[in-house]
């Protein structure tokens, strides 16, 4: 299934920096469907990172691989 990115919404401090960004994904494959919004926060960064740093591909990948490791199934 192809993930694609919908929207981003940034969230800003008092101070006008960048506190977080909300990605918005989605896709659908025959009857499967998938829908997701993701906080990207300084903590989904690489070191020596910012938010501001980053483009909307940047945003796009971090939010599909955070995506994947909060779906994978989990054996008990």
């Amino acid at each position: 299934m192809e993930i694609t990115l919908n929207r981003l919404a940034f969230q800003f401090d008092n101070n006008g920096n960048t506190s977080s960004v909300s990605v918005g994904l989605n896709g659908s494959e025959d009857s499967n469907a998938v829908s997701a919004t993701l906080q990207i926060t300084p903590n989904d960064l690489p070191s020596g990172k910012t938010l501001d740093d980053l483009t909307k591909a940047d945003f796009g990948t971090l939010a599909k691989t955070k995506l994947a490791g909060l779906t994978a199934v989990k054996s008990a």
